[in-house]
């Protein structure tokens, strides 16, 4: 069906927010609906899924080539890495695509470790020297012309440390007071702060121990 002429504004969007979980139901309701009521809305329907695909295909090649190359550092062949990489990436994407709460959840869960890993980044080039890592990997001399100047310096040691405090904060604070008031300590809720802490700490977990065996190949 479509969204009724006598809601409001308010109204239809609450519809399109709450009928399905990571923005399901605008893409895979909402629009197609969108496209029947347009002109060559079929046409227009067949290009935006199209080129959905590709930039799911495209953003997916970059997090294969980004995983395998932290195999291949170490001395694995690349054929293996990516094949190991496309099948991990498979078999935990597996859950997510059979249940719509395990997706609204991983979704939810890694649309803040996204912005925790940003954060983090910004801390290794603090303490590695935001004016040393601008000079050495950012204004590297290869006739260029546009240089990153000091503000780099200052978004990096400050803006950025400052966002990443007031977002995470936020997401915490929605979490524990409007997704999950009365479940922000189960960690098998979905929408709860735990959920994301224990999932957080599992693969920081996994990381360190396989940072440490990386670190005893390389010597």
């Amino acid at each position: 069906g479509t969204l009724g002429s006598t809601m409001n504004s308010s109204q239809i969007l609450e519809v399109m927010q709450t009928s399905g979980p990571a923005s399901t139901g605008l893409t895979f309701i909402w629009m197609p609906q969108l496209f029947l009521e347009i002109p060559g809305g079929r046409i227009f329907a067949v290009l935006f899924f199209l080129a959905l695909s590709f930039a799911a295909f495209s953003s997916l090649i970059s997090m294969v080539e980004l995983s395998s190359k932290t195999f291949i550092d170490v001395g694995i062949s690349r054929k293996k890495s990516t094949f190991w990489i496309c099948l991990g990436g498979f078999m935990f994407g597996v859950p997510s695509a059979m249940n719509l709460t395990v997706f609204a959840n991983q979704d939810f869960v890694w649309g803040l470790g996204l912005l925790i890993s940003g954060a983090f980044i910004a801390f290794v080039v603090i303490q590695s020297g935001a004016t040393e890592f601008r000079i050495q990997n950012i204004n590297i001399s290869d006739g260029g012309t546009i240089r990153t100047g000091a503000w780099f310096d200052v978004l990096i040691k400050y803006i950025i440390p400052l966002e990443a405090i007031v977002l995470v904060g936020w997401w915490i604070y929605r979490s524990a007071f409007e997704f999950a008031p009365e479940t922000w300590f189960n960690p098998l809720d979905p929408y709860s702060v735990a959920t994301c802490l224990v999932q957080f700490g599992i693969v920081a977990g996994a990381l360190l121990i396989f940072n440490k065996k990386i670190a005893s190949m390389q010597v």
